[in-house]
């Protein structure tokens, strides 16, 4: 895999080039996570009502793709009006607690709102090359939305959350727990297939 390109050739703030740096760590996590296992593996599930390995994925696919509708609006309306910083941003206390509460290891377990939940349901076999691929096209396209964002003022500027109207996040902090999010889902997947019933 290509090494991610730098902030300079990108021409985008400090910020941004971390985010995209986290995104390409992200991916690599996730390729690791499915390698060498077939769709059998990938579609397990250790208990009734826990994620598989295919739907923790895809819970993100799902998540990801509303989440950058979001910012993608944000990042027009905040250029439109003129609302630009380079930063460096600070973040509000809620948005920064919430930020830490999604890190692995996961302590503090939510129930996925119904807009959220994975489109897979078990009912039938999901094949790695499609959810994979749909990981890849979202985080590819993040990765876009993120470089969008250089130079708008991430700190003013906000968000609300697709899984409730009463959260709201600086522009900022919405990128950065959008990576948190997925780096839980890719733990919890790990533990997944680190189980000792896991198919072999």
């Amino acid at each position: 895999m290509p090494l991610p390109v730098r902030a300079e050739a990108l021409k985008v703030n400090p910020e941004i080039d971390r985010l995209l740096y986290q995104v390409d760590v992200i991916v690599q996590e996730a390729e690791g996570l499915v390698d060498k296992i077939g769709d059998e593996q990938f579609n397990w599930s250790p208990d009734p009502g826990r994620w598989s390995l295919a739907q923790n994925i895809d819970h993100l696919n799902v998540t990801n793709g509303l989440m950058m509708a979001t910012i993608s609006v944000a990042i027009s309306s905040a250029r439109a009006e003129g609302r630009l910083s380079e930063g460096p941003f600070t973040y509000g206390f809620l948005s920064r607690y919430f930020y830490r509460k999604i890190q692995p290891p996961v302590r503090s377990r939510f129930r996925a709102p119904k807009q959220l939940q994975p489109k897979l349901d078990g009912s039938k076999v999901a094949r790695i090359d499609d959810v994979m691929g749909e990981f890849r096209a979202t985080h590819d396209r993040l990765k876009q939305i993120m470089i969008s964002a250089s130079g708008v003022d991430l700190a003013a500027v906000k968000v609300t959350s697709p899984a409730s109207n009463f959260l709201r996040y600086e522009l900022g902090m919405a990128m950065w727990i959008v990576c948190g999010h997925d780096r839980r889902h890719l733990w919890q997947a790990r533990n997944v297939r680190n189980h000792a019933n896991f198919p072999k």
